[in-house]
């Protein structure tokens, strides 16, 4: 089949959990499938792509939008105008090269990368498909509730409350939708009457991440994640106020890595002697390989976290909050552990760091876990049998004219 991928950066190279379900979804399906790829990327991106173009048909790029590089004033912007998403994806260039792509070549399927990229309307034969990394507005909605600061808590609700009507009004003109986890299929299966919704969860590529033979450090626990990801920041930000100073005042010695890229200034202040933060690395694995613990202190998001899956791949104790685990398929007590308040995850990382057998027992049935359910291969092949399932539900009515792309803003 011809498959069509929209995305709003490369998903190359892997670092975040973006990337990496774009990237090996994109690489198991091309073994069956010629994928093309149309992306944002700036010019130091585009000098970087060669992986993706040994591995797709096609790769295009087109440069971010202004709202994507003016950030303050488009939030700005936003408050009376179109969700901050809008602006974030919006762009004549895209609707050009889309428009182009699609006139010269006919595709089965055009799959959207996140509802933000569902701005652009796809007509004709292809199947459109929108892949729901997250379900935007709830986290949106989540994030809102956990804010303090008065302003900043009245403009997270106005963008929820915008971006909820685009997001919902982008999966109803899909032919079907992808979710992360059963939990957010639901949400999305009782707003969207008639629309197909199937959960393609989050992977790990297995042989990639392992337990290695790094020796371990018992005192060092561990964070990754992108840290200019809101969810990602806050959590951490909460995790070195409220729970770490309680793990430190039990364990001295303990201390704690801060990996992934981009940390704003407040998550570089909080190195010191005892925290690290890192920025970018060019391989996760060493830390993962080397923790103690990996804790996972979300109080908000959506969708299923692709770091608690990499953890688990290398056979590291995990402990998370329901938030930070939602979606994936682990069992408090067997192969995670699992806390809502700031005592009781510390208390439950003091566990951890006191008991070796613990952790080995955890990270042993964590990585058990992660090669029985989550292999990018075995999900690759169900998301090219649901092509399979939407194409031939449409044959018998696909007469149309090829399929061309326009630009749709967000209607009152």
């Amino acid at each position: 089949m011809e498959v069509l991928i929209v995305a709003p950066y490369p998903p190359y190279p892997p670092l975040f959990g973006g990337a990496a379900r774009g990237y090996h979804l994109l690489r198991t399906l091309a073994r069956e499938h010629r994928i093309t790829l149309l992306c944002f990327a700036s010019r130091r991106e585009r000098a970087g792509l060669g992986p993706l173009r040994e591995i797709c048909a096609a790769v295009h790029t087109v440069e971010y939008p202004a709202g994507a590089r003016w950030r303050r004033l488009y939030q700005a912007r936003s408050i009376i105008g179109q969700a901050y998403n809008y602006y974030t994806c919006y762009s004549r260039q895209m609707v050009r090269a889309l428009t182009a792509l699609l006139a010269r070549r006919s595709f089965d399927v055009v799959q959207t990368e996140f509802s933000q990229m569902a701005y652009y309307r796809i007509h004709g034969d292809a199947v459109r498909i929108v892949d729901e990394h997250n379900v935007e507005y709830r986290l949106l909605e989540r994030t809102w509730r956990q804010e303090r600061d008065p302003l900043r808590r009245v403009y997270t609700y106005v963008q929820a409350r915008k971006f909820r009507r685009d997001e919902l009004a982008a999966c109803r003109r899909a032919d079907a939708v992808l979710t992360t986890s059963e939990a957010d299929r639901q949400i999305l299966a009782s707003e969207l009457s008639g629309t197909p919704t199937r959960v393609v969860p989050n992977g790990v590529d297995t042989e990639f991440f392992s337990p290695g033979d790094r020796p371990e450090d018992p005192n060092r626990l561990l964070f990754t994640g992108a840290m200019n990801y809101a969810p990602n920041a806050d959590g951490i930000a909460s995790f070195c106020s409220e729970i770490l100073p309680r793990i430190q005042a039990a364990r001295p010695e303990t201390t704690l890595a801060i990996v992934g890229k981009e940390p704003p200034p407040p998550i570089r202040r909080l190195a010191g002697d005892r925290i690290v933060v890192t920025g970018t690395v060019p391989d996760v694995r060493p830390w993962m390989q080397q923790a103690g613990v990996f804790v996972v202190p979300l109080r908000v998001g959506s969708g299923t976290r692709l770091k608690i899956l990499e953890a688990l791949a290398c056979g590291r104790a995990v402990v998370s909050t329901s938030v930070g685990c939602e979606g994936l398929e682990v069992t408090d007590g067997e192969d995670i552990l699992i806390a809502d308040t700031a005592p009781a995850f510390a208390d439950a990382v003091i566990r951890c760091l006191r008991d070796p057998t613990l952790r080995r027992e955890l990270g042993a049935r964590g990585r058990a876990l992660v090669e029985g359910r989550y292999r990018w291969d075995a999900i690759a092949r169900d998301l090219s049998g649901f092509y399979r399932e939407l194409s031939e539900a449409r044959r018998p009515s696909s007469i149309g004219p090829r399929a061309a792309a326009s630009w749709e803003g967000a209607r009152r």
